[in-house]
């Protein structure tokens, strides 16, 4: 056997020396997208692939956005408003190692052909989307590249589609917009849809936001607004109706690596520009939103709004549980909704009762995964959470006998044990409506 283990040894070394010897009919992926065998596509995907194998000729390799809406290889859309989708596909071509290019593919009868195609000066796409700002029926199509030249960042493009005696074209609306995230809404409520960009900022300049308009064909920034001075990448944007009419919710790392604060911005007539009420220009900071915890905003209690997380003190927890006060925004105030326990590690936020919350604390095992919600009156458990990888996890295993699975997501099952006499009145079914995804 020890034999044996040797031989093995030797041929992984042989094979790590070939593929750093000088032969030049390898090459090293130049991103790990190259590195993953892609499954050999089937229906429209297989037609648009032989669609861009017969424009790259001299060979290609997909890739795929990293972060948004859309990160497949072939993203299947109607863009021009004919009710037949088209396909967008973003490539590195073989002769030209280090930059990604854009190809629009169109079917007509049953062939798939390349009817456009943007050469790019960018070494990936981080995402991209689409959205009517002119209200003409077809769509842009806006992309977040990562460029390198002097400096590393990332630049955000609007393409729109032309078409001229049958000739298809895409065409950059302008210039490219400074930025690293961006949504697509109608910040002022005017029907037209506008680009609301985040940009992180640099050493002499605050992070931003910016709205530009492209109802007229040519891009027109309409507003602008700073934003917290410590922010270093914005993690979830999304918006939704308030009083103020479209809010936009911004959740951003702040530079401390483990802080968060939510940028909240609307569009203010009396400004004429979108604006960030809790942002101070004299502090450069937005505190009001500010937490110690990574929970993004979202609709907590199902009540069709947004709320955003803030800090709540909880003496005696364990570090590894944290706790908010969910708040949303009216009336120019933000208001008091509910209160929760988070657990990053295992993926799940747990909303409690007004009148439970002061009631108890959080003891959390790391070693088992196991949550103990203990009711600080009586000393008793009131439940139980234990975290499980789903592979590991057996219905029989007497080990779980008393528990009830309340979860499963992303692998994990999530199993609950009730005390039906700690005083404080939460079942199985209870828990099921208060345990909710990270």
């Amino acid at each position: 056997m020890p034999k044996f283990k040797g031989i093995k040894i030797i041929a992984i070394l042989c094979l790590v020396a070939f593929l750093f010897c000088g032969c030049n009919s390898f090459r090293l992926s130049s991103s790990i997208d190259d590195l993953i065998s892609p499954i050999s596509p089937s229906g429209d995907n297989a037609g648009v692939q032989s669609a861009v194998d017969e424009y790259c000729k001299s060979g290609y390799s997909i890739k795929i956005p990293a972060t948004g809406n859309y990160t497949t290889s072939f993203i299947l859309k109607d863009i021009d408003g004919d009710k037949i989708n088209e396909a967008v596909a973003f490539y590195e071509p073989s002769n030209k190692v280090g930059t990604i290019s854009m190809a629009v593919i169109k079917k007509s009868g049953e062939r798939w052909n390349v009817i456009a195609n943007v050469d790019g000066t960018a070494t990936d796409v981080n995402s991209v989307d689409f959205c009517d700002f002119n209200n003409d029926g077809k769509l842009e199509i806006i992309v977040c590249w990562s460029v390198v030249s002097k400096q590393t960042g990332t630049s955000i493009n609007v393409y729109s589609q032309n078409e001229n005696d049958s000739k298809y074209s895409l065409k950059s609306v302008s210039k490219a917009i400074t930025g690293s995230n961006f949504i697509c809404v109608d910040a002022n409520d005017d029907g037209v849809m506008e680009l609301l960009v985040f940009a992180t900022g640099t050493s002499s300049e605050n992070p931003r936001a910016e709205l530009y308009s492209f109802g007229t064909g040519k891009r027109e920034l309409i507003g602008e607004t700073r934003l917290d001075s410590t922010i270093t990448s914005f993690e979830s944007i999304k918006y939704a109706k308030t009083d103020e009419g479209t809010s936009i919710y911004a959740d951003a790392l702040c530079a401390d690596g483990s802080s968060m604060v939510t940028e909240f911005i609307y569009w203010s007539d009396y400004y004429n520009s979108i604006i960030s009420p809790f942002y101070s220009y004299s502090t450069g900071r937005t505190k009001e939103t500010l937490r110690s915890s990574q929970v993004t905003c979202r609709d907590i209690d199902d009540d069709g709004y947004i709320e955003i997380p803030e800090d709540t003190s909880s003496k005696k927890q364990s570090s590894e549980i944290t706790s908010q006060n969910w708040v949303n925004y009216g009336n120019t105030v933000l208001s008091h909704k509910c209160y929760s326990f988070s657990c990053k590690r295992d993926g799940y936020i747990l909303v409690i009762d007004d009148d439970d919350f002061s009631k108890v604390k959080a003891n959390y095992d790391s070693e088992s995964r196991k949550l103990t919600i203990i009711n600080k009156k009586n000393k008793s458990n009131v439940f139980e959470i234990v975290t499980l990888i789903n592979s590991n996890y057996s219905v029989n295993d007497p080990k779980y006998k008393d528990y009830t699975m309340i979860m499963k997501n992303s692998g994990f099952v999530y199993l609950a044990k009730v005390n039906k006499s700690s005083d404080i009145d939460i079942n199985i079914q209870t828990l099921k409506d208060m345990i909710k995804v990270y």
